[in-house]
Protein backbone atom coordinates (compact mmCIF):
# COMPACT_ATOMS: atom_id res chain seq x y z
CA UNK A 1 0.00 0.00 0.00
CA UNK A 2 1.24 3.40 -0.89
CA UNK A 3 1.27 6.39 1.54
CA UNK A 4 -0.70 9.13 1.29
CA UNK A 5 -0.34 11.92 -1.07
CA UNK A 6 0.08 15.36 0.26
CA UNK A 7 -3.70 16.24 -1.11
CA UNK A 8 -4.89 13.00 0.58
CA UNK A 9 -3.49 14.08 3.76
CA UNK A 10 -4.73 17.73 3.28
CA UNK A 11 -8.24 16.22 2.96
CA UNK A 12 -8.12 14.00 6.12
CA UNK A 13 -7.40 16.54 8.28
CA UNK A 14 -10.15 18.68 7.04
CA UNK A 15 -12.12 16.03 6.77
CA UNK A 16 -11.51 15.33 10.71
CA UNK A 17 -12.06 18.98 11.72
CA UNK A 18 -15.52 18.82 9.69
CA UNK A 19 -16.53 16.04 11.52
CA UNK A 20 -15.77 17.63 14.94
CA UNK A 21 -17.33 20.81 14.03
CA UNK A 22 -20.51 19.13 12.55
CA UNK A 23 -20.98 15.81 14.30
CA UNK A 24 -19.06 15.20 17.56
CA UNK A 25 -19.98 16.03 20.34
CA UNK A 26 -17.15 16.41 23.59
CA UNK A 27 -14.94 13.44 22.51
CA UNK A 28 -14.41 10.15 20.24
CA UNK A 29 -13.29 6.93 20.68
CA UNK A 30 -12.31 5.02 17.61
CA UNK A 31 -10.39 1.78 17.04
CA UNK A 32 -9.54 -0.66 13.92
CA UNK A 33 -7.40 -3.31 12.82
CA UNK A 34 -3.90 -2.84 10.46
CA UNK A 35 -1.82 -5.19 9.17
CA UNK A 36 0.31 -4.40 11.89
CA UNK A 37 -1.83 -4.10 14.76
CA UNK A 38 -5.10 -2.25 16.42
CA UNK A 39 -5.48 1.59 16.38
CA UNK A 40 -6.82 3.56 18.78
CA UNK A 41 -7.84 7.42 18.23
CA UNK A 42 -9.05 9.63 20.93
CA UNK A 43 -10.94 13.37 19.68
CA UNK A 44 -11.74 15.14 22.55
CA UNK A 45 -12.28 18.66 23.09
CA UNK A 46 -10.31 18.67 26.62
CA UNK A 47 -6.77 18.18 26.73
CA UNK A 48 -5.69 14.52 27.00
CA UNK A 49 -3.26 13.37 29.75
CA UNK A 50 -0.14 13.81 27.77
CA UNK A 51 1.32 17.47 27.86
CA UNK A 52 -0.23 19.95 25.23
CA UNK A 53 3.19 20.17 23.68
CA UNK A 54 3.38 16.90 22.73
CA UNK A 55 1.06 17.02 20.27
CA UNK A 56 2.00 18.30 17.22
CA UNK A 57 -0.18 21.44 15.95
CA UNK A 58 -1.75 21.21 12.32
CA UNK A 59 -3.69 24.77 12.53
CA UNK A 60 -1.85 25.80 9.73
CA UNK A 61 -2.82 22.78 7.83
CA UNK A 62 -6.70 23.93 8.44
CA UNK A 63 -6.33 27.14 8.19
CA UNK A 64 -4.62 27.47 4.31
CA UNK A 65 -8.10 26.68 2.53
Amino acid sequence: MEKLTKEEMDQMFQLVKRYTETEMDQWDLWKFDTKYQKVYMALTREVPPAEEEAYFDITHLLNKN
